[in-house]
């Protein structure tokens, strides 16, 4: 049974203000990313409606970048964002990462 009025993350998300670049195919789009978790983000962007599969291009705190392959799991219209989940880290700092959601 699900309680009401609680949301079920399989990770901790938090609040966030960062840039990042979305790739698709040839074309990069500027977004900002909204909150992240380990298991994904969202991302204020418009993008195309067939635009499903993304490599995601984050800046963390202290100049990392965070690069990975993600998924487009929902779309919001206004503002305009998806929420992506992270599929495979192609590179980047997974622990600075971890260290930011503590």
């Amino acid at each position: 049974m699900v309680e009401t009025g609680k949301e079920l993350r399989k990770h901790v998300r938090r609040s966030v203000k960062l840039p990042a670049r979305l790739q698709l195919g040839s074309t990069e789009v500027p977004a900002i990313t909204e909150n992240i978790s380990l298991g994904g983000a969202f991302l204020r962007v418009e993008l195309p409606l067939d635009a499903k599969d993304v490599v995601a291009s984050i800046q963390l705190p202290h100049g990392r970048d965070l690069r990975v392959r993600a998924r487009v799991r929902w779309r919001r219209n206004t503002p305009p964002g998806v929420g992506v989940s992270f599929e495979r880290f192609i590179h980047g700092p997974e622990p600075d990462l971890k260290n930011l959601l503590r």
